[in-house]
């Protein structure tokens, strides 16, 4: 008995020794032992709790691993770098773990280091406590309320709610009720829906654990809704459904949108935003549309902002620093007035073509070539030169210089300069100059024939701008006055004056009507403003030209209208005086100068200038939009029907001339050819085009084929009409 116990002793003696020796060689120390995290709420990451590991032996040690097992062990998580590698002698490193308690209760796992020359790994226990949830909030219903409304029951959907959470309003706590894990009740009373505004709403859980969720937003809603803005702002005509942000404030849930008065599918967002689909039917085609929002009963009806669905339309814009422009339709070129600034290139009249945008050649034309005329059959193109104050005629197509007249001494010293500068449209060899400034500059209105000055000269107004409406009849303006001249082989002679009517820095003559560039619309002939167009001036008089066209019922206004917030060209029906549509010119800012010119029978062109009030920087600008001047996009096209022509021949060598096309089915799209080549077309009516046939058509004696064909859809082309050149 005695040999057993000294036996068992001296074995249990060897054991502990051995523990001890085993201790001696772990040369790691990990501070806490164990690692306790406290209590998490569930399924929420806790603090990190910061571990050091320390080699507490004199020698290096190399640590190469350690993993977290145990029951628990996805609980707990390392945040950061692990304590990995070489720890010198005395050395301590420090690493970061987390626990996120998938359950609530304790939650237990080890970690497990890794220690070359160490047998076993070392182990140090993970411990914690999930606690009760961290609620969330992702849903108010109802999410708003009219004020003045009675006690309503607010449902509260999210996660994380416990028997214990408690919705809160503004700070206050109300009475909840528990429905499940993901949604709770809370009563509202009828004292915190008295006034207009929004209430904050969370919820909060209590300890262990537990927390308080983000808030959300209760609106307490106007019955009338306000509508501040929508975005985007415009979408082009043909582009495929497309859902649009309107923006303001006291949207009711279940408000809808309303595009001309009309619902469409509309998704509530918050109190101040709702979001619209607007169909393909709707983007179909180019208008000018009325967003509202309606709240339902007993809401009412907002006030609209505009939305446009804009015209398609190339926009070329060409760095060329134009004083000018004028449309050539026989050679179907825009031709520009090139100050002395631009170089090499200066003082000259640069061709541009505009259906491709290409510049040249340049043709000297003198000092500094600002405003520039036409004759009707493009024989001459006349030049104001400020240079030396003179008009330079040209003669075209080799752009010779032919004669220079002089406009004389100014009575201030200088030179006198072309305010502006037409062609009689009766005699290409006969010109008006008003001599002066800008408005409200202007000076005489002088006439001359080739180089000779003719007698009678106005004098008795003062005129900067000016537009023949016949070869007896032109339009003087400045400063709110339109004067009538008549015209003889004499010159000119003040006929009558209409002064407060008309407004802006230049005017337009169409059909017998004059548009000023503010938009009104004078009828000469009774003194009567036929009406005004509802356009925006500023900068300079008018920070809008006019553009008027009867042959398809449409004004065009280049500018900032009420109707489009950005730069634009809006289309106007031009008998009623109302808005069509706009073309975006958006990505463009400056200011707009006086010209501002149709060419081709689907384009513009005009010159926008960098800085306000003459700042000299420009650039060209040219336009496509078939749609905008109803060349395409207005559904079937007859076939047309050519009948007769006139003039039906015309003798070889000759100069350019107009032939008038009558029939029937014509439209604004219509186009005509030549031997199969194109030319320009002036559509004056269904039943009557204006061809421009230029000089090199006719050089030739023989028989020439004349076709007008309408474009799809539907469309067609005429039987050939002959034309005979002898």
């Amino acid at each position: 008995m005695f040999n057993k116990l000294c036996v068992a002793i001296a074995g249990m003696s060897l054991l502990l020794n051995w523990n001890i020796a085993q201790a001696a060689q772990v040369p790691i120390a990990v501070f806490p032992d164990p690692a306790q995290f406290g209590t998490v709420p569930l399924k929420s990451t806790g603090f990190p709790l910061t571990l050091f590991v320390s080699n507490v032996s004199a020698n290096s040690v190399d640590v190469t691993g350690m993993t977290i097992s145990g029951t628990n062990s996805g609980d707990f998580a390392f945040s950061g770098p692990a304590c990995l590698g070489t720890l010198l002698a005395n050395q301590t490193c420090q690493m970061n773990m987390t626990l996120t308690p998938s359950a609530m209760g304790n939650r237990v796992a080890s970690l497990a280091i890794v220690v070359t020359g160490v047998q076993n790994p070392i182990s140090v226990p993970l411990s914690g406590t999930g606690g009760n949830p961290i609620p969330n909030i992702t849903s108010l219903s109802p999410p708003s309320a009219y004020v003045g409304s009675p006690s309503l029951k607010l449902t509260v959907n999210g996660s994380g709610f416990l028997l214990s959470s408690v919705v809160f309003w503004e700070n206050s706590p109300l009475f909840t009720s528990y429905v499940s894990g993901t949604q709770i009740t809370a009563q509202v009373p009828a004292s915190d829906l008295t006034n207009t505004g929004s209430a904050f709403v969370y919820v909060t859980n209590p300890g262990p654990g537990g927390g308080t969720s983000p808030f959300l937003n209760f609106g307490i809603i106007a019955l009338d809704p306000n509508l501040n803005s929508v975005s985007p702002i415009s979408l082009v005509a043909g582009t495929s459904s497309s859902s649009i942000v309107l923006n303001g404030g006291n949207f009711m849930t279940g408000a809808r949108v309303l595009l001309n008065g009309n619902p469409i599918p509309t998704t509530y967002i918050s109190s101040g935003q709702l979001q619209a689909q607007l169909s393909t039917s709707v983007l179909a085609k180019a208008q000018i549309a009325q967003l509202a929002v309606s709240n339902p009963p007993p809401g009412g009806v907002s006030s609209t902002v505009t939305f446009n669905v804009t015209f398609p339309a190339n926009v070329r814009i060409l760095d060329l620093p134009a004083n000018d422009l004028v449309w050539d339709p026989f050679a179907r070129r825009i031709y520009a007035s090139i100050p002395s600034s631009y170089g090499a290139k200066g003082n000259s009249v640069a061709v541009i073509n505009p259906s491709n945008g290409g510049i040249g050649p340049y043709f000297f034309a003198g000092s500094e070539p600002t405003k520039l005329a036409l004759s009707s059959d493009a024989k001459y193109l006349y030049a104001g030169l400020n240079g030396n104050g003179s008009v330079q005629r040209l003669v075209l197509p080799k752009f010779a210089l032919d004669t220079d007249v002089s406009l004389g001494a100014g009575i201030f010293g200088g030179v006198n300069t072309a305010s502006d500068l037409q062609v009689s449209p009766g005699d290409s060899h006969t010109f008006a100059v008003s001599i002066g400034g800008g408005c409200c500059g202007g000076g005489p209105l002088e006439f001359f024939k080739n180089a000779t000055q003719l007698p009678n000269t106005v004098s008795s107004a003062q005129i900067s701008d000016i537009v023949f409406a016949g070869a007896s009849t032109l339009y003087g303006f400045c400063c709110g006055t339109v004067s009538q001249v008549g015209v003889d082989v004499n010159g000119g002679t003040l006929i009558k004056q209409f002064n407060g009517l008309v407004n802006g820095d230049d005017i337009e003559f169409d059909s017998g009507l004059i548009y000023g560039s503010d938009g009104q619309v004078l009828n000469p002939q009774t003194g009567d403003l036929v009406g005004t167009f509802d356009v925006t001036g500023s900068c300079c008089g008018s920070a809008t030209q006019v553009l008027p066209d009867r042959t398809i019922n449409r004004t065009f206004v280049l500018g900032n209208t009420p109707f489009f917030n950005s730069f634009g060209i809006t289309s106007y029906n031009l008998s009623k005086f109302t808005p069509v549509g706009v073309t975006s010119l958006a990505q463009l800012s400056g200011n707009t100068t006086p010209t501002f010119i149709r060419w081709g029978s689907n384009g513009l062109a005009f010159i926008l200038q960098s800085g306000c009030c003459g700042n000299p920087s420009s650039q060209v600008v040219v336009v496509q939009s078939p749609e905008m001047l109803l060349t395409a996009g207005g559904g079937s096209n007859p076939a047309p029907v050519a009948s007769t022509l006139s003039p039906a021949s015309v003798t070889h060598g000759g100069w350019n001339f107009t032939l008038a096309i009558q029939g029937k089915g014509f439209v604004p799209g219509s186009q005509v050819t030549w031997n199969g080549n194109q030319r320009t077309v002036g559509y004056m009516s269904p039943t009557k085009l204006t061809v421009y046939v230029p000089w090199s058509d006719i050089v030739s004696p023989g028989t020439s084929v004349v076709v007008v064909k309408n474009p799809s859809p539907g469309g067609g082309t005429s039987t050939a009409l002959n034309f005979s050149i002898n």
